[in-house]
């Protein structure tokens, strides 16, 4: 009687191990390569092009979250040349997820950031480009670079070019509507 309880105690432990482990995520790894171009600076206007950073109650109705890391993203707002920008490092692409080319010196990727304001949720996509310049059989974080070449919202895309870089940091105009809704 004894045996067949020890038995069944350690079936039942047995059990919930693998079914605990069996549980597990795999743990994000983004990348290793310099991110001096993977910042996003985004404007918000209203109907008026006022900006409405200008106020700290809408500053504080105002949250960031990357969905391929799965954490609140750190977010401040930032006066440049007189204009208001939140700025935020866009969440970077985990390893896995990259699509390489067949020498795998090159690769692209897209994350997803989910944006709050207020009430309203959007969510911006963004393409990323990775580039290795190492020298074989190592791979050199100093010689590996991440750019973020794009930003989407539904049919809006802004893409990196002169106009529309600050810094490295690529530059995201959204305006809210007389109903509050982000375009």
């Amino acid at each position: 009687m004894m045996n067949n309880r020890l038995f069944s105690t350690s079936l039942v432990l047995l059990a919930f191990t693998l079914i605990l482990f069996s549980c597990h995520k795999e743990e994000y790894s983004p990348i290793p390569a310099t991110t001096q171009q993977c910042g996003i600076l985004i404007s918000f206007s209203d109907g008026n092009n006022k900006s409405l950073l200008e106020s700290s109650e809408f500053v504080a109705g105002i949250s960031t979250f990357g969905n391929e890391s799965q954490t609140q993203l750190p977010h401040t707002v930032r006066n440049i040349n007189g204009k208001l920008y939140l700025s935020l490092v866009a969440d970077l692409p985990d390893e896995k997820n990259m699509k390489f080319s067949g020498d795998q010196r090159q690769a692209t990727a897209m994350t997803e950031i989910s944006l709050k304001v207020k009430k309203q949720k959007i969510t911006l996509k963004c393409y990323f480009k990775y580039r290795d310049d190492s020298k074989p059989p190592m791979p050199t974080a100093s010689k590996t670079s991440i750019i973020l070449e794009s930003i989407t919202l539904d049919r809006k895309t802004i893409k990196r070019n002169g106009k529309t870089v600050i810094g490295g940091n690529l530059v995201f105009p959204l305006q809210i509507d007389s109903k509050g809704n982000l375009h």
